[in-house]
C-alpha cells in the first residue's frame, strides 16, 4: 500500500495486522482519485475519513494538497498503524484523529466536509443505512463528494434526492461516488 500522487508520492504506509481491516487496493484508489480529481481540485480541501483504518484514503487526500483530515477510527490497532502512518508522513499538523464509534460522529458532529470517504467493513449490518444517515447530517454541504466503499453483494441504497450518483464496479468492491445536493434537490455546481 502506498501513497499514489503528490508530495508523499511513493511513501509506503502500514496495514493493521487484523483480518477486520480491508484497506482500498492501489488500483481502486488511483481510480477513484483519478475520477475525483476531475471533478474537484483538492488544494485546502476539508476532508472526512469515516472508517479509517490505516488512513490510505485520507493521506492520499493530504498528499494531493488538501488542507486537513479528519479521521474516524474505532479499532485501538488501526489507530496505532494510523497514528504510525501520519508520523511517516510528517503530516501531523494536518491530521486529526477521532477514536470513536462513526454512527455516532455521524449524529452528533454537526461540522461540514469537502470531501467524505466512507470505507465500512463489508460485513457491517447496517452498510446499507450510510447513505441515507449522511444525507441527513450535519456533515455535508452542497456539492460534497461523498466516496464510498461495500460489496456488490450488500444492498446500499441511495437516496435519489439526496444525492447525484456515480456507481464503478471493481470485482467484488463497488464504489459510490455521491455529489450532495442542495436543498432545492438540485445539483450544485463542482
Amino acid at each position: 500500500m502506498r501513497i499514489i500522487a503528490g508530495t508523499y508520492r511513493g511513501m509506503r504506509l502500514s496495514a493493521p495486522r487484523t483480518l477486520a481491516v480491508r484497506p482500498t487496493t492501489d488500483r481502486v484508489k488511483q481510480t477513484l482519485f483519478d475520477i475525483l480529481a476531475s471533478r474537484i481540485e483538492f488544494e485546502g480541501k476539508e476532508v472526512l475519513d469515516l472508517f479509517a483504518g490505516s488512513g490510505s484514503l485520507g493521506l492520499e487526500a493530504l498528499s494531493r494538497g488538501a488542507g486537513r483530515v479528519t479521521f474516524v477510527e474505532k479499532s485501538r490497532a488501526a489507530l496505532r498503524t494510523l497514528e504510525q502512518n501520519i508520523r511517516t508522513l510528517r503530516c501531523n499538523d494536518r491530521a486529526i484523529i477521532h477514536q470513536a464509534d462513526v454512527f455516532w460522529f455521524i449524529r452528533n458532529v454537526f461540522q461540514a466536509y469537502d470531501l467524505v470517504f466512507v470505507d465500512p467493513p463489508y460485513s457491517l449490518e447496517t452498510i446499507g443505512s450510510l447513505p441515507a444517515l449522511l444525507a441527513g447530517s450535519g456533515l455535508l454541504r452542497p456539492g460534497t463528494y461523498v466516496v464510498m466503499e461495500h460489496s456488490r453483494e450488500s444492498d446500499v441504497p441511495v437516496p435519489v434526492d439526496a444525492f447525484d450518483t456515480t456507481r464503478k464496479q471493481f470485482g467484488q468492491t463497488v464504489a459510490l461516488i455521491l455529489r450532495a445536493r442542495d436543498q432545492a434537490g438540485k445539483g450544485t455546481s463542482p
